[in-house]
């Protein structure tokens, strides 16, 4: 099994005009970790950054100015090389399952991100089936495994697992999300 673990940080909620900010991952194959990335972006022209986005994330507008923020296509290349790595883009049976929290916000920043840069082929590297802990959560909450809590926020529920992490960073947050879906797992196994 092929796992794209994602997480983005972006400038605001809308996936065709707020920035991709930060762009972070971990590739898993048959069971193991076999990379992980880490991409710093500079906000592309004219795109939103929405300085209550900064200020949950820890940034600053002049920080996404610096030279550790790198321009869109060279991210996009270089994203694309580990996904070309892993995956066979002309074999149908040969796709990622992208894993994330609430993973659909991070698909559709990703298919801007894509379409951005003249390529509608995201697809051709992921599968529409994607592991996500958000709605386990809520079924399992509906059979009495699990509590109700005061959300369901990816913190809270690190925390009611006991995985600590620094929140509102995207490695940290995909690295939190893998451990908090293996634990479900766990959970329903049983």
């Amino acid at each position: 099994m092929k796992i794209l673990f994602i997480d983005t940080e972006t400038g605001g909620l809308n996936p065709k005009e707020s920035a991709l900010i930060q762009l972070s991952g971990i590739v898993r194959i048959d069971k193991k970790d076999v990379e992980e990335f880490n991409f710093f972006i500079k906000p592309f022209a004219e795109s939103e950054v929405n300085a209550k986005a900064l200020e949950v994330q820890g940034r600053t507008e002049k920080e996404l100015e610096t030279e550790k923020y790198r321009p869109e296509k060279e991210v996009y290349t270089d994203f694309k090389k580990i996904l070309d790595r892993y995956i066979d883009k002309y074999d149908k049976t040969d796709k990622f399952i992208v894993a994330g929290y609430n993973v659909k916000f991070d698909i559709d920043m990703l298919q801007s991100f894509f379409k951005r840069n003249g390529d509608n082929f995201l697809f051709s590297y992921i599968s529409s089936s994607v592991l996500d802990p958000l709605p386990c959560i809520g079924m399992l909450q509906l059979c009495e495994v699990l509590p109700e809590l005061k959300n369901n926020k990816l913190e809270t529920w690190c925390e009611y697992f006991g995985i600590g992490f620094k929140a509102h960073d995207s490695l940290e947050d995909i690295k939190a999300t893998k451990e908090l879906i293996f634990k479900i797992a766990k959970l329903i196994r049983k």
